[in-house]
């Protein structure tokens, strides 16, 4: 079903790297901030045992505004030296990524996404911090996938002849929630869909029933509006 809660651990967030201006109560900005715990065991157990690729991105209400919060090195940078290129790694981030930023395709070698936002391939945890208007609403998306987690509804050789050419696995999966730009504001996802490597990118199905393992590959998703530390003062 669509939007199916996720029986994840959230909590508050740590003001690790946010902290409040003394000087200024009322900012325009506040600092919405992800901290994403994973399981080793769940990308340990895939056929290479390497971590997921993984995207965080906001949109407005209006559904106009797009921001990329971070994106892992190889997708954001198109860069799969040593590995099978993946052009099925995050397709939900890049459908919105192409909007976001009026490109024609993914970021490439040389188009690479601002270093701003990317960020090196999680092992343990992803921490990101997005600054919005003050008093806004943000729909927030998280795309995970692991390579090589076959199962058998998504073996390396369907039974339809088609081969898993880019050694995906179950495809990627996509949590989403909504939070509000105010000091103290949290939220809590929702497994939201999946994608699908065989049909376009901008596909998103909401039935999750073959999706197994995947399900279980985020520990604790923390989202937590804060005081933004870094406005002038």
């Amino acid at each position: 079903m669509f939007g199916a809660l996720i029986a994840l651990s959230v909590g508050s967030c740590h003001d690790n790297d946010v902290r409040e201006h003394a000087t200024d109560p009322t900012p325009e900005t506040v600092a919405l901030v992800f901290q994403i715990e994973l399981d080793r065991q769940v990308y340990e157990d895939s056929a290479w045992g390497d971590p997921p690729q993984m995207a965080v991105w906001l949109q407005d209400e209006a559904g106009e505004d797009i921001r990329t919060v971070a994106v892992t090195h190889r997708t954001g940078a198109g860069d799969w030296e040593g590995k099978v290129e993946c052009a099925v790694a995050l397709p939900a981030w890049v459908a919105f990524y192409i909007r976001e930023t009026g490109t024609q395709g993914p970021p490439t070698w040389d188009r690479p996404a601002p270093d701003a936002v990317t960020c090196a391939t999680p092992r343990a945890t992803l921490n990101a911090t997005a600054r919005v208007p003050r008093d806004t609403r943000w729909t927030y998306f998280i795309e995970v996938n692991v390579s090589g987690d076959y199962s058998v509804h998504f073996p390396r050789m369907s039974r339809d002849g088609l081969s898993d050419r880019y050694g995906n696995g179950q495809p990627s999966i996509i949590y989403r929630g909504s939070i509000e730009a105010v000091e103290g504001a949290t939220s809590e996802p929702e497994l939201w869909g999946r994608t699908d490597q065989y049909s376009t990118p901008e596909t998103v199905r909401g039935d999750l029933s073959q999706i197994t393992t995947a399900r279980g590959l985020l520990r604790s998703v923390r989202v937590c509006s804060m005081p933004d530390a870094h406005r002038p003062p």
